[in-house]
């Protein structure tokens, strides 16, 4: 615990000392965030299910880095950000680090990197504006190099993976009513866990190329079709597993404002999914993709998402989610803000053939599983001062996956302090 302060007491000296810096080279100024928050189930796994773990001798979960099955999580979040304008291009990027202290279950704590970078051309940012002041071409890329720790239902524990993202979105306008575009997002994670039959987490990359052509219907609202192959593949491994699969997906949609009230992103199309595995056999359904908002008046407003996609796993699975969520924002004075949801999910697990899930008499016999998830949440936000905002709220997930263990919640409360120098 005492490094933790130390290092907060060094970024607060730091960033008092220098503050604000901007010049010819850029922008560069500093953030951080300090949270609070008490997790139900930190490993994501029901009661009975935690205890039996712990007591075992062989798990996918080592049982002596069991201590409770909540914690209360502190976490410090400084970073830089550097801004800069060359000309067409405009350059974006941030370097940081979270620092993670759990109070109860201390060989969890952890310190991971967070960095982004980004390159816009054209002042208009016209990958998001249909018509562009300076020119017909634009493009953006990205880079992301992080790690992410957090609780996983499927994997029943606290998953650590290193990734690295680097995308590249271009958008070309024919004429003022005609436009083509493509893009690729490269990700691939390194899980920090051992290949093993005791440790099942596969590092995976996945590399999506789409293209899209647009039909610009005005300044505000846009009509594509869009095409994407997707290629995901495990990697240090040679056992049967639906991770290494080429997804095709094609589908139609209109993006942009609708009316003064409505505004957002509808899709609708059809996925198959090509398993390299020549013992599983292909998979296709409908997919959609819809995030719309509405502003109901000046201090209120609603928002509604629809998902259904497939995604491979890092344990060598497949699986098919539909989602959905419905949002409430609510402007109660100039600084203060008020949040809620409620959402709702199922996802369906394909394993491999030969996985062997429960026991060697089953092995084979059990191809798929479900989960649902139903959830609501509520939050506040209070801006203190020009520097200095505040939230807190609260998230239960009630999950069901339908077998033995039955349903249970979890609840995960927060509150944290956030500053921009």
């Amino acid at each position: 615990m005492k490094p933790f302060i130390y290092f907060i007491g060094l970024f607060l000296v730091l960033t008092s000392s220098y503050g604000l810096y901007e010049g010819k080279v850029g922008r560069i100024d500093a953030s951080a965030a300090l949270k609070l928050s008490y997790d139900s189930l930190v490993f994501g796994m029901p009661s009975n299910e935690f205890d039996a773990v712990k007591k075992s001798n062989s798990s996918l979960i080592n049982p002596d880095r069991l201590e409770s099955e909540d914690d209360f999580i502190l976490t410090f979040s400084p970073a830089v950000h550097f801004t800069n304008k060359l000309g067409l291009f405009k350059i974006t990027g941030s370097a940081g680090v979270q620092i993670s202290q759990y109070l109860l279950n201390g060989d969890m704590s952890n310190i991971v990197p967070t960095t982004s970078l980004s390159i816009d051309f054209d002042d208009t940012l016209a990958l998001k504006k249909r018509i562009s002041n300076n020119a017909k071409i634009r493009f953006e890329t990205t880079f992301d190099l992080g790690q992410n720790i957090g609780a996983s239902v499927l994997e029943q524990d606290l998953i650590s993976y290193t990734y690295v993202t680097a995308g590249l979105n271009v958008r070309y306008n024919h004429s003022s009513k005609f436009g083509v575009g493509g893009g690729t997002s490269y990700s691939y994670r390194f899980y920090q866990s051992a290949n093993t039959d005791d440790s099942p987490n596969l590092d995976f990359s996945t590399l999506p190329l789409s293209f899209r052509a647009f039909y610009i219907y005005s300044e505000k609202l846009d009509f594509f079709t869009n095409y994407t192959f997707s290629k995901s593949k495990a990697h240090g491994t040679s056992q049967n597993n639906l991770t290494d699969a080429n997804n095709h997906s094609i589908s139609v949609g209109a993006d942009g404002v609708y009316s003064s009230k409505f505004s957002g992103s509808v899709s609708l199309g059809y996925s198959l999914v090509d398993y390299v595995s020549s013992n599983q056999a292909n998979q296709d359904n409908l997919i959609t993709s819809v995030a719309l908002n509405w502003k109901h008046n000046s201090k209120t407003s609603s928002n509604y998402s629809l998902s259904r996609a497939f995604s491979p796993t890092a344990q060598g699975f497949s699986t098919f989610s539909t989602s959905f969520r419905a949002g409430l924002s609510h402007r109660f004075t100039d600084t203060l803000t008020g949040s809620s949801y409620l959402s709702a999910g199922i996802t369906d697990y394909t394993y491999p053939q030969d996985f062997d899930q429960n026991s060697d008499e089953e092995k084979g016999k059990v191809d798929s599983s479900s989960m649902q998830t139903y959830g609501f949440g509520f939050g506040v936000t209070k801006r203190i001062n020009k520097t200095f905002s505040s939230s807190g709220g609260y998230d239960f997930t009630l999950m069901d996956k339908g077998t033995s263990v039955g349903s249970y919640g979890r609840h995960l409360v927060h509150a944290e302090i956030m500053g921009r120098f």
